[in-house]
């Protein structure tokens, strides 16, 4: 029949051939419903000779344990390339699985009676404390416009009074991170090029010709840091979060024609500006564990990458515990497969290279590993720039160009900007070139803090330890002035060494050793909810017990940050 569809009666003989197709179609279905029904009753009655001797609750939960396990099953095997994260444990387990099931156990504690009221009332005295906490000054508060302007002298002078107050939680040097270099005349010299360029927007090269030589020759000099080769290009982003987005965004659409389920591997330990970008652009994250080097596990990611593995990444240093990963193996793996990799130098970037030429035993972490294809390098950390700069740097142009969007129809013209956002402030942008140019490489070099202990193989500027319940130490070190890391997995705190703390290792050990002393005479009777409000949140790492997870402080932390607060 088929052969006769090319004759000019085609249409007639196609429809001919559609309902024949039915016919034979329905045909098979009845034979089978029929056969079905015919056995029905044999079958019914061997399944009830199997399960005679359960008891109707263990059939009932039972048939209810397998419905919500094969909808987990079935939710997470046709994954439509939402965002997903998964956990390879050691033995390679995947507990996606585990995570909904504990996801579904929490909601359905909630709404328990009884249950339901003491969780909304813990989650208000939770939200009541990290709001206090948040918003230390209520005095004179404009939650609307004034009916008048306030004189510049009278806001300056209100305005200074605040900045006193802020001054006083980082001039002591007992804060990590955070503020890396903080001179006075380092401080002069990026606001005076701040101020000069206050009014620029590099969207508007044309304009401001300045900016655009700023932010080139910044980008150039931190590629020849990272011993960029001539096909190494890059851009100037807001921060590492976003240096971190626009590459896996840029992998993403380089590899779509490849997968369009796109995914990428990385430590445990990696920021986790890596699952935020993930978030954001619909692609499924895995995380695999760490060697007895606090290191990435090579092996477990090797294993871990898929046909639709598009990224892996590594970190030189990492956020939590200041290790560089394994670079060279995670570079060979990626030379394998044909993938990109990542190299995160955020905080690392401008520590590393002048340690190595200090003579210190630094692997190979940039462009001369031949599998690095990415890198992301912070500015406005050890570069001593002002907060908002850092840049995002690619093996080749066209990588770059995936990571761009261009809107070509739009009737307001061509919308075209190298990174995320569309206006800029380029006086960020002239504030990062002067400190780049000031400091000069015997800067850098001549800054570099020498003897910094860390978990592992001690190559950086960061300090991680941990005791028993390390957040009641932490809420001491807090009150002894300390502004320490909280992190997790495992529990720990962490010092991340800038300038400011030069003489400051005899003040930090004894401090520590206080707090402990402090926790051997804690009362046993303190709440887990009035530990969980001891404990310090940070931005990058927020610490919740158990019990917390059923208040969702998590979500707390923002709202709390960016409500109105009123007495």
């Amino acid at each position: 029949l088929h052969l006769y569809i090319q004759l000019p009666v085609n249409i007639e003989i196609s429809k001919i051939v559609s309902y024949a197709h039915r016919i034979l179609y329905l045909s098979v279905v009845a034979a089978v419903i029929i056969t079905t029904i015919t056995n029905m009753r044999g079958i019914i009655e061997y399944t009830n000779s199997c399960l005679e001797n359960y008891q109707p609750f263990t059939l009932v939960a039972a048939t209810a344990s397998l419905t919500v396990a094969s909808l987990l099953f079935y939710r997470t095997a046709t994954d439509k390339g939402m965002y997903m994260t998964t956990i390879l444990t050691k033995d390679d387990y995947i507990i996606d699985l585990q995570q909904d099931i504990k996801r579904k156990v929490f909601s359905a504690v909630k709404s328990v009676p009884g249950i339901k009221e003491e969780v909304k009332r813990q989650r208000s005295k939770v939200k009541d404390q990290l709001k206090k906490s948040f918003h230390t000054d209520t005095s004179n508060p404009y939650y609307t416009l004034p009916e008048e302007g306030i004189e510049h002298g009278a806001l300056i002078s209100r305005m200074e009074e605040l900045m006193k107050k802020d001054e006083e939680n980082w001039t002591g040097s007992k804060v990590s991170g955070c503020v890396y270099l903080g001179e006075q005349e380092h401080t002069e010299l990026l606001n005076k090029a701040y101020s000069m360029f206050s009014l620029s927007n590099p969207l508007h090269p044309g304009v401001f010709p300045s900016i655009r030589k700023f932010e080139t020759e910044s980008i150039a000099m931190v590629a020849n840091m990272m011993h960029a080769h001539p096909k190494v290009v890059g851009a100037m982003t807001s921060g590492g979060t976003e240096s971190i987005f626009m590459a896996v965004k840029a992998y993403r659409d380089y590899y779509k024609d490849r997968t369009s389920k796109p995914e990428i591997v990385v430590p445990v330990t990696i920021h986790a500006a890596f699952d935020k970008a993930c978030g954001y652009l619909g692609m499924k994250i895995v995380h695999v564990p760490l060697g007895p080097d606090f290191k990435v596990d090579t092996v477990a990611l090797r294993k871990a990458i898929t046909k639709n593995t598009v990224m892996i990444a590594g970190s030189a240093v990492n956020f939590p515990h200041g290790i560089i990963d394994d670079l060279e193996t995670l570079s060979k793996i990626a030379k394998e497969h044909d993938i990109g990799f990542h190299v995160d130098a955020c905080l690392g970037g401008f520590v590393v290279p002048f340690a190595e030429e200090l003579g210190y035993d630094i692997p190979v972490f940039d462009f001369r590993l031949e599998g690095v294809t990415s890198m992301s390098v912070d500015t406005h950390k050890y570069g001593y720039a002002s907060k908002g700069t850092s840049v995002v740097l690619f093996g080749k142009s066209k990588l770059r160009r995936a990571m761009y969007f261009t809107a070509t129809n739009w009737p307001g013209g061509i919308y075209a900007s190298p990174t995320m956002p569309g206006s800029r402030p380029g006086g960020l942008v002239a504030a990062c070139w002067a400190s780049l140019v000031a400091q000069g490489h015997s800067g850098f070099k001549l800054k570099q803090i020498e003897g910094i202990k860390i978990i592992g193989d001690p190559k950086a500027m960061v300090v991680a330890f941990t005791s028993e319940n390390i957040f009641f130490v932490n809420d001491m070190m807090s009150k002894r002035g300390w502004h320490l890391n909280a992190l997790q997995l495992p529990d720990c705190l962490h010092l991340c060494v800038t300038a400011k703390h030069i003489g400051m290792a005899q003040a930090f050990i004894q401090d520590v050793k206080d707090s402990l002393g402090e926790l051997k005479k804690m009362d046993n009777s303190t709440t887990i909810v009035d530990t969980l409000l001891t404990c310090q949140v940070s931005t990058y790492c927020i610490i919740i017990p158990l019990y917390s997870k059923i208040v969702r402080s998590k979500h707390l932390y923002n709202e709390s940050l960016e409500e109105f607060f009123q007495y």
